[in-house]
């Protein structure tokens, strides 16, 4: 005799926050994250902007505490909901993981964050799991449950309606712009610029390029290209007003 049900599974919470159980906590991070200070007062939050910390704590037993929120899809529940963290560990994990050219912004894999133990004892371990894209089911139940992760200053309910503009999503990685670079016709002008320099200075451009002297500009970028030349124009008018002043002074 079986002690549950056949196909028993554990109901879902209707809550709008994923809170981190003990064990295995897996979870797709879907927003730009809000991050602010945490105080209390009356056993409630109140959350401040990362630029208005409070100078001391409402709450003496409770120190103010800095905090990251986004939305997340929480595998387990499979339901959207926000992800509220304070625990310094799980921020500089996550911090490590964008830094980490093998990982990046973490909006491209599942993380998984492991809890154990209870009370100050309490331990998280942050694991990355391997790109890979996003369920379209995931991006359909974000869109059919907008949230709007600046209310939580307010103290409102960040999934309400009637809000003006919600939280956007993060889902694809953007693609990368091409380069904009510079004509033959514009290499060929800037080199003729830089030829009319300071000899000093034509030696610092081509230095501060990292391309040797004499080579094509054809691979500058414009903005690259635009500055240059603007600099280079000056130095060429400082060069030619210089000369002309020997010339005059040997006439």
């Amino acid at each position: 005799m079986n002690f549950l049900p056949e196909n028993y599974t554990t109901p879902k919470s209707s809550n709008s926050y994923m809170k981190l159980q003990d064990g295995e906590n897996k979870f797709r991070l879907l927003s730009s994250p809000i991050i602010g200070w945490e105080d209390w007062l009356d056993k409630k939050p109140i959350r401040f902007r990362f630029n208005e910390k409070p100078l001391k704590a409402l709450d003496p037993k409770k120190p103010v505490k800095h905090f990251w929120a986004f939305i997340v899809w929480n595998h387990l529940e499979e339901k959207i909901q926000i992800l509220h963290v304070t625990q310094a560990t799980i921020r500089n994990s996550i911090e490590n993981l964008c830094k980490d050219a093998d990982w990046g912004a973490p909006y491209f894999y599942d993380i998984k964050i492991l809890k154990k133990g209870e009370g100050v004892d309490t331990e998280y371990m942050v694991n990355p799991l391997p790109h890979k894209p996003l369920d379209a089911s995931v991006k359909v139940a974000f869109m059919e449950k907008r949230c709007n992760l600046e209310a939580i200053f307010d103290n409102e309910d960040p999934f309400a309606s009637g809000y003006e503009s919600y939280t956007e999503g993060v889902f694809e990685i953007p693609a990368i712009k091409p380069v904009d670079k510079v004509t033959k016709e514009q290499a060929f002008e800037l080199a003729d610029i830089l030829s009319e320099c300071e000899l000093g200075y034509q030696e610092k451009v081509w230095n501060a390029l990292k391309i040797p002297k004499g080579s094509s500009l054809e691979v500058l970028s414009q903005d690259v290209y635009k500055r240059v030349k603007g600099a280079a124009l000056q130095n060429r008018a400082k060069n030619i007003l210089r000369e002309m002043e020997v010339a005059t002074e040997v006439a």
